[in-house]
């Protein structure tokens, strides 16, 4: 007998169950794009558990016959592609014929469809990919299917799966997605009976973006692009580089010919194109991108979505094409937005009473090209100027006056024995016996406030500031999902940190104290901030007291590039080397560099 045996249908449908559905977004994923495939206009998405217990899909679309509803569990079974050529030519968003079974398999799976043409619906019912139930019943034109317990049978890949707050944010997270992609389908999400999401039918992506992330989303540093009507074409939003362009998204949105995509060809040619106006500005220091939502539409033969399972990567017949397409249309139009900075602050700084001065991102802009208009004469000027590196007059060049005057004053406490200075407005340098520290003054702050906020929440005393009139922050919609829940379950350390939350409904909250550390409040926006990032540590933690501590971290730390005095870099020396952890940030990032007093004679080739 030969080695080699034909899998069985059971087990080959649960290899290709590992393969398609990674977690409960996949299945609402594979669910809701077949109904869009079926020009379904009202998608309703049911969860219980995180969709660990219950998934349930319910659309308005074209619906299947009795013959296509049997016929669909069957494995590459599909009404999308006949032919090898076809695969070059997709225009829909399922064409694989995998995902049916493949759910079926993992699961307890009923479905309930009926066509135009049928006067009954067809009710099919299936138990871990076995057919147990076929009947006829009422129902309107559409198709809802119903997935309860999934992974019962697959134990090892259901205790892979996380919290149900961290799968809820998941399929959260995909709805929105295509939420943004189709403003003409009307999308629902219920959780545990309780309505999460309701984005009506609009006329435009436009309306349906400020339906998701607020009535401000137009209004903030946000450039729209559109490279023309000619395949390839590149359309959507930019974020710029002011300060505050990072507050309005924190998500990332990539289209592929009406598909979410993660491609590394375009994410570099996006970053490529960004990459010479973050570091000319200094802006997003963490190393993150300013926010996008963008949408590329290429000829159907020009990429290829069969490579991967879930169709969430994609190839390109010509990936260098595409790439400088998208760079250089992201490049062009930031060029034109510096340009526009520019002349914003120009026009800010000719002004005879200045009633709007320009911002730090504008003053940057127009210093660094009136530098470069003038460089023609630095050279003729350049020794006319040479002011001393450290500011500090050389002990040897002052006369016997001079002498007595500044001996009084060193070493008259033990901060004068410590000089630190920043570079860049962004890391503190401070000579040691040993050679030179170098702190980055964003990461410290960092580490010295999750330690503070720790401690408090173990029992060290809140310190707090209570603000002269009570605030009233409405959240986002995008955060109005998953926040509340967070907040109303975790009231108690949030009062430990210094947080006083009087009130809580509907989308609105009421604060009349906060911690100490949060010096600039800006009117609310800083919380809200405090709650974007906790939703994005929290799905990487899962622990409340940990993510919190990290997000008013992150947030309330002094920022890279603000100039700090001498006592404020002391005071944060200090504070720091009394951390725990004084090495790492709260994200296991190095905060200090130290070169020793060796490394640079190797530098200066003093030594070998």
């Amino acid at each position: 007998m030969g080695k080699i045996k034909i899998l069985a249908e059971e087990v080959a449908n649960r290899i290709a169950a590992g393969e398609v559905i990674e977690r409960p977004a996949s299945v609402v994923k594979e669910l809701v794009e077949n109904s869009i495939d079926a020009e379904a206009t009202s998608i309703i998405v049911s969860i219980e558990q995180g969709g660990k217990k219950l998934i349930q899909t319910v659309d308005n679309g074209i619906g299947m016959s009795e013959d296509d509803a049997l016929q669909c569990f069957e494995r590459h079974a599909t009404s999308k592609i006949r032919t090898v050529e076809d695969i070059f030519q997709i225009h829909s968003l399922g064409f694989r014929g995998e995902a049916l079974p493949s759910i079926a398999s993992v699961s307890q799976l009923t479905l309930i469809t009926k066509d135009k043409n049928s006067d009954l619906a067809s009710q099919i019912e299936f138990n871990s990919g076995r057919l147990t139930d076929f009947t006829k019943t009422s129902a309107n034109q559409g198709t809802t299917i119903i997935v309860r317990n999934l992974f019962r049978n697959v134990p090892a890949r259901k205790k892979f799966l996380k919290s149900d707050q961290v799968e809820f944010k998941h399929i959260l997270n995909y709805l929105h997605y295509q939420s943004v992609l189709y403003p003409q389908i009307h999308f629902r999400l219920i959780v545990n009976g309780s309505e999460k999401l309701n984005y009506p039918v609009v006329s435009d992506r436009e309306t349906r973006m400020l339906a998701i992330f607020g009535r401000n989303f137009l209004q903030k540093d946000l450039l729209k692009l559109d490279s023309g009507d000619r395949l390839p074409r590149l359309s959507g939003f930019l974020g710029g580089l002011e300060d505050e362009a990072e507050s309005f998204l924190d998500y990332r949105y990539l289209y592929v010919n009406g598909r979410f995509i993660r491609d590394k060809v375009i994410m570099h040619s996006i970053r490529s194109a960004y990459d010479p106006f973050l570091k000319k500005n200094r802006k997003f220091q963490s190393g993150k991108l300013p926010p996008f939502i963008l949408f590329l539409l290429v000829s159907p033969d020009q990429v290829d979505f069969n490579v991967h399972p879930a169709k969430m990567e994609l190839r390109f017949t010509d990936p260098g094409a595409i790439h400088n397409f998208v760079k250089r249309n992201i490049t062009e139009r930031l060029l034109t937005y510096e340009e526009n900075k520019f002349a914003s602050a120009r026009q800010k700084f000719a002004a005879t009473l200045q009633e709007e001065r320009p911002t730090s991102l504008e003053q940057a802009i127009y210093r660094k090209k009136s530098e470069r208009h003038f460089s023609s004469y630095k050279k003729e000027f350049e020794k006319l100027n040479q002011p001393d590196l450290f500011n500090q007059p050389d002990p040897d060049e002052l006369d016997q006056s001079q002498k007595n005057i500044n001996r009084d004053l060193f070493l008259k406490a033990e901060e004068d024995v410590i000089n630190p200075w920043q570079l860049h407005q962004s890391y503190i340098f401070v000579q040691i016996q040993e050679g030179l520290l170098i702190i980055d003054q964003h990461a410290a702050h960092e580490r010295i406030i999750y330690e503070k906020i720790l401690h408090r929440i173990h029992g060290a005393p809140a310190q707090t500031q209570r603000l002269l009139f009570p605030l009233v922050i409405d959240l986002p919609p995008y955060l109005n999902n998953i926040i509340p829940q967070l907040i109303s379950e975790n009231l108690e350390i949030l009062n430990k940190i210094g947080f006083s939350i009087k009130t809580f409904s509907g989308d609105s909250i009421v604060i009349d104290e906060i911690p100490v550390e949060i010096e600039n409040w800006d009117g609310g926006e800083v919380f809200i901030e405090i709650l974007k990032k906790l939703e994005e540590e929290f799905s990487q933690t899962e622990d409340f007291r940990d993510s919190m501590s990290k997000s008013i971290a992150c947030k309330a730390a002094v920022k890279a590039g603000r100039k700090m005095t001498r006592k404020e870099m002391l005071t944060l020396i200090n504070d720091l080397f009394a951390c725990e952890v004084p090495y790492y940030c709260p994200h296991g990032r190095p905060l200090i560099i130290k070169m020793t007093l060796t490394e640079f004679e190797k530098k200066f080739k003093r030594i070998e």
